[in-house]
């Protein structure tokens, strides 16, 4: 998909493609109006020396990254913006696929890498007619004409520990600056505040700085605190994480499956076969969520987890304590349980657990748990198996049959 100047997939057209709009009636040469025709105030000025920069295949970049939006903000603010600074732009807005409201950045494509260069030395002023200021940086890759959301897989990256001080230019400067693929980061935010909820995502084009950023960024601090690393799923890459274990979880220490789910009793050596349950069911995406406080709501609830990816319902019971995300894919729920863990939703911490698939029978909303096994009955002079933390009963030698008759009784 290309952009050309005026054309944006998102953006109403304004005259023809290609075209700047003139300036109004009765503007004084060379003094930026809006379109209402009153002249803003004079925009700042960059230093016209800056020097463009270039691409890891030598191109000259002409993409800016523009984050830290009011969520008002659209294409057709961010083209005029430019345009009364004398730029001819093009612009992608990256938005929420909930909401539809941008997603906090977008991308901005100059006519040429010295025009971009210059516009980037406005990063940290304000920008007019908003209470923010500029945040700008280096787009990775060309510019917008070659810029497709389905050029290529995306690889993605977890970002936990994040201070209130951490913003997504911060965090996406940051890797930027060690790993030249770094597309774009991601805040997750309260929906009713607008404060940071202590954990996002950071996407690159590059399979190896991903790997790379896993490694060498874990406990790198990003403000104030140090980072907690950790996979996640890209988008557009479908299927299971690349990790043992998680299409099909196995047991941790002590019995206990991975990812905080409920303890699996152990009934010796040989293990009888199970019907399919929560645990081994690749088809179950519903992720239990306990300990909910009564404030929390269901469109809260969603928000905390829609980060892991596309939530087919969120249920909370009235009350139970307790709540339920289903997800779309398997991935995003065990991505969801791993990461969520004990996370502060409301006034308490959160236990994460596998929910009913719908494949299992029972009443809707309820957690599935398999029955136990029937009884394991011992033989004649052989220990029982135990289970649920009961001690064996102890069996003496059983001392051979004789007849009635030639039982002797010892004195």
């Amino acid at each position: 998909m290309s952009f050309e100047y005026g054309q944006f997939p998102n953006a109403q057209q304004e005259g023809a493609p290609g075209q700047v709009p003139p300036p109004q009636d009765g503007a004084a040469p060379g003094q930026p109006t809006d379109p209402s025709g009153q002249p803003q105030m004079p925009f700042p000025t960059p230093d016209v020396n800056a020097a463009p920069q270039t691409g890891p295949g030598g191109e000259q970049k002409t993409t800016l990254w523009m984050g830290e939006l009011e969520p008002w903000i659209d294409e057709n603010f961010i083209r005029n913006l430019w345009f009364q600074m004398g730029e001819q732009v093009s612009v992608k807005m990256i938005r929420d696929k909930f909401s539809g409201s941008n997603a906090g950045y977008c991308f901005v494509d100059f006519s040429s890498p010295q025009a971009a260069a210059k516009a980037l030395q406005l990063s940290g002023q304000p920008i007019p007619g908003s209470s923010r200021p500029f945040k700008l940086n280096w787009a990775s890759g060309g510019g917008l004409a070659d810029r497709r959301d389905d050029r290529g897989p995306e690889y993605s990256i977890f970002v936990g520990d994040l201070g209130p001080e951490v913003n997504e230019y911060v965090l996406v400067s940051l890797f930027q600056s060690r790993f030249p693929s770094c597309k774009s980061a991601k805040i997750m935010t309260d929906p009713l505040s607008g404060m940071s909820r202590g954990y996002g995502f950071v996407r690159f084009s590059d399979e190896s700085d991903q790997q790379r950023a896993l490694s060498e960024m874990q406990g790198v601090y990003c403000g104030n605190r140090p980072m907690r690393i950790s996979t996640a799923t890209p988008k557009n890459k479908g299927g299971p994480m690349g990790a043992a274990g998680m299409g099909m979880p196995g047991t941790g220490p002590l019995g206990y499956p991975p990812m905080g789910g409920p303890p699996m009793p152990f009934y010796g050596q040989q293990q009888t076969p199970q019907p399919m349950n929560q645990f081994t069911d690749p088809n179950n995406t519903t992720v239990f969520v306990g300990g909910l406080s009564g404030y929390v709501t269901e469109d809260e609830l969603r928000s905390f987890f829609q980060g892991f990816g596309e939530i087919t319902y969120v249920k909370i019971p009235p009350g139970k304590g307790c709540g339920f995300v289903q997800f779309v894919q398997r991935h995003a729920a065990e991505m969801a349980i791993n990461q969520m863990q004990g996370y502060p939703i409301g006034n308490s911490r959160v236990r994460l657990s596998w929910g009913r698939s719908q494949n299992n029978s029972g009443p809707a909303g309820t957690p599935y748990r398999p029955a136990p096994p029937p009884p394991i009955y011992p033989s004649m002079g052989m220990p029982p198996q135990h289970s649920y933390g009961y001690t064996p009963m102890k069996v003496g030698p059983v001392p051979p049959p004789f007849p009635k008759s030639h039982v002797a009784v010892l004195t």
